[in-house]
């Protein structure tokens, strides 16, 4: 799996509606397409949902990081492929793929339209405690840092001639152990450093901390809120009631 999956996940500055929209808003819509993914078991209907996110890569111009990601989740589309297929059917197989990258598109979109600490306070909006929220923000911050660093690391280990990329799948996998120690340490040294920042910064004094742009709910995010509610509900709706679904749409591959 490449590395610029990892990427996908950071921040980008761009003046686009999805940007400006409330964080909260956007979260009702990450959970109104995560709960859809993990529920619809029918491979057109996973299409559909899959086909209702390209707008949103559209108006975010977020294809070519798409591209990157579907890139780095080749490997792991690949396997996912192969072990469905030899084990149930090519149609089991097609919607785990759908739905991966229904919610790949749709998780990389919330984290990169949002600031983190936009995230830290609409979190706290919905009564997160603090310290929960300033904890998850952080970690998906450090996502793509993490991934900086495995690529800094797996060059250093090839200038002093390691092969990784070299042999069969097992092997490939046998040569990512060399970088498991360097990752371990560098994790283990920032979390120090992070521990200490807060501490010198009182962190954890003030239970409702003050942030100099606070958010506001304005009329987008309410229309973008009944927008995704709809389509949450439209969605169970057909899910509960397969046989109102059209004959065009009961269909499926099989091997």
């Amino acid at each position: 799996m490449s590395l610029e999956f990892a990427k996908t996940f950071t921040f980008l500055h761009k003046n686009t509606i999805l940007h400006r929209l409330d964080p909260r808003s956007k979260l009702v819509m990450l959970l109104s397409y995560s709960i859809l993914a993990f529920t619809f078991k029918n491979l057109a209907l996973m299409l559909i949902l899959f086909g209702l996110t390209m707008p949103y890569l559209l108006i975010a111009n977020y294809s070519s990081q798409f591209i990157k990601g579907v890139k780095g989740l080749s490997f792991v589309i690949f396997f996912i492929l192969i072990l469905n297929t030899l084990s149930g059917s090519l149609n089991n197989s097609l919607i785990t793929i759908v739905r991966l990258m229904t919610l790949m598109v749709i998780f990389s979109l919330y984290f990169q339209t949002t600031l983190p600490e936009d995230i830290t306070q609409s979190l706290l909006l919905i009564r997160v405690p603090y310290s929960t929220a300033f904890s998850l923000s952080l970690s998906f911050r450090f996502v793509p840092t993490m991934a900086q660093e495995t690529e800094i690391v797996m060059n250093a280990q090839k200038s002093r001639g390691h092969s990784i990329q070299e042999g069969g799948m097992i092997q490939q996998i046998r040569n990512l152990f060399p970088l498991l120690i360097p990752l371990l340490m560098n994790s283990i040294r920032r979390a120090f450093h992070v521990a200490e920042a807060l501490e010198t910064r009182a962190f954890g004094v003030n239970k409702k901390p003050n942030f100099y742009y606070p958010l506001r709910f304005k009329f987008i995010d309410f229309c973008f809120i009944v927008l995704n509610t709809i389509i949450l509900g439209v969605g169970l709706y057909i899910q509960i009631n397969l046989d109102l679904m059209p004959i065009w749409m009961n269909w499926g591959l099989s091997i």
